[in-house]
C-alpha cells in the first residue's frame, strides 16, 4: 500500500521553481568557469602541473553543465507532478481518500535562495621577478661553462618563467566557483527542508532522496573546485618564493664574476682569481638547483592531487534525471 500523500500545489510550485533556479545557477557557474579557466599554459615554472591540471578542466565543465541540465529536468518533472495532482479529479481523488489532501492556499513560503550564487570577476596573482641580465650574465655564464660548471641560463633561469598572474586568476575562479556552487547547495538544502513539510507520499519519498544526493553531489564539486584552487594559489605563492630565492642567487653570481672578469687582465693573479671565483659560483648555482628541485617534488605532489580530484569527478555519479507522471 502507498504512502498517504499530502501536498500543498502552491509550495510544490515553489519548490519546482527553486530547483530551476539552481540549474540555472549551475549553468551560470559552469559558464564562469568556461570564459576563465581554459588551459593550464603557465609557463615553465609550473610546467609539471600543465598535463594534469588541463586533464582536470574539461571534467569539471562538462559536470557543471550537466549539473545545469539534469536540474532543469528536475525543475520540469517537479512541475510536471503539480500538473498532475492539479488536474486529478477530486472526486476521484476524494473516492480513494486522498483528494483532501491536495490543497493550494496561493503561497509559497520558504523557498527564497539565500547564498550568493553569482560569482566575483577573479582577481590576478603576483608577477615573477626580473630573469633579464643583460649582456654581462652572457659573459658569467660563459666564466662558469668554461671552468667546468653548468650554464645558469640552461638549468636555472630558464625555469623562472611563466604567467603567474595567469595562475592565480585561476585560483581564483576556481575559489569564487567553489562559493557559489556551496551556495546552489545551501539552497537546495533549505528549499527541500520546506518542501517536506506540506509534501508527503511515495513522490515525495523519491524527490527528497533524489535532492539529498544533488546535495551531496554539490557539495563534493564545490569541494573539489577549493581544493583545485587551493594547489594553484599554492603553487603560485611557493613558485613566487623559490623565483625570489634563485634570482637573489643568480645576482650574487654575477656580482661575484663580473667583479674577478674586470681584474682578469692581471697576468696569474687575475686568471687564478677568476677560476676561484668561478668555482664558487658553480657551488651557489648548485645550490640555485637545489631549490628549483624542492620546488619540483612540491609541483609532484600538486599533480598527484589534481589526478585525485579528476577521478572523484564524472557525470556518471550525478543524480538521474527523475521521470514524469
Amino acid at each position: 500500500m502507498t504512502a498517504e500523500l499530502a501536498v500543498e500545489l502552491s509550495d510544490l510550485n515553489g519548490w519546482a521553481m527553486q530547483v530551476g533556479r539552481a540549474g540555472r545557477d549551475a549553468h551560470n557557474i559552469g559558464l564562469y568557469a568556461g570564459n576563465h579557466v581554459t588551459d593550464g599554459n603557465f609557463g615553465a615554472i609550473l610546467e609539471l602541473i600543465t598535463a594534469p591540471y588541463e586533464a582536470m578542466i574539461p571534467s569539471f565543465h562538462e559536470v557543471l553543465a550537466t549539473d545545469g541540465d539534469r536540474l532543469d529536468a528536475t525543475c520540469s518533472a517537479l512541475q510536471a507532478v503539480k500538473e498532475d495532482y492539479r488536474d486529478t479529479d477530486s472526486k476521484v481523488a476524494q473516492d480513494f481518500g486522498i483528494g483532501a489532501a491536495i490543497t493550494d492556499d496561493g503561497g509559497a513560503a520558504g523557498f527564497g535562495d539565500t547564498g550568493s550564487t553569482t560569482p566575483a570577476a577573479p582577481s590576478s596573482g603576483g608577477e615573477l621577478p626580473e630573469v633579464s641580465f643583460g649582456f654581462i650574465f652572457d659573459k658569467v655564464c660563459d666564466v662558469i661553462e668554461w671552468v667546468g660548471g653548468p650554464d645558469p641560463r640552461e638549468y636555472v633561469t630558464r625555469w623562472i618563467v611563466g604567467d603567474m598572474a595567469k595562475a592565480g586568476m585561476h585560483a581564483s575562479a576556481w575559489d569564487h566557483a567553489s562559493e557559489c556552487l556551496k551556495a546552489v547547495e545551501k539552497n537546495l538544502a533549505s528549499g527541500a527542508a520546506a518542501i517536506g513539510k506540506t509534501w508527503t507520499g511515495d513522490a515525495a519519498t523519491a524527490s527528497a532522496a533524489q535532492i539529498d544526493q544533488w546535495v551531496s553531489a554539490l557539495g563534493e564539486q564545490a569541494a573539489g573546485m577549493s581544493q583545485a584552487g587551493g594547489h594553484i594559489k599554492d603553487m603560485v605563492s611557493q613558485a613566487l618564493d623559490m623565483a625570489q630565492v634563485v634570482v637573489d642567487i643568480v645576482k650574487t653570481v654575477i656580482s661575484l664574476v663580473s667583479a674577478a672578469l674586470s681584474s682578469a687582465y692581471i697576468p696569474f693573479w687575475g686568471q687564478a682569481k677568476l677560476i676561484k671565483t668561478a668555482k664558487e659560483a658553480i657551488t651557489l648555482i648548485n645550490n640555485a638547483r637545489k631549490v628549483i628541485t624542492v620546488f619540483w617534488n612540491a609541483l609532484n605532489m600538486v599533480k598527484d592531487g589534481f589526478l585525485m580530484i579528476v577521478h572523484a569527478f564524472g557525470v556518471e555519479k550525478l543524480p538521474a534525471v527523475p521521470t514524469t507522471p
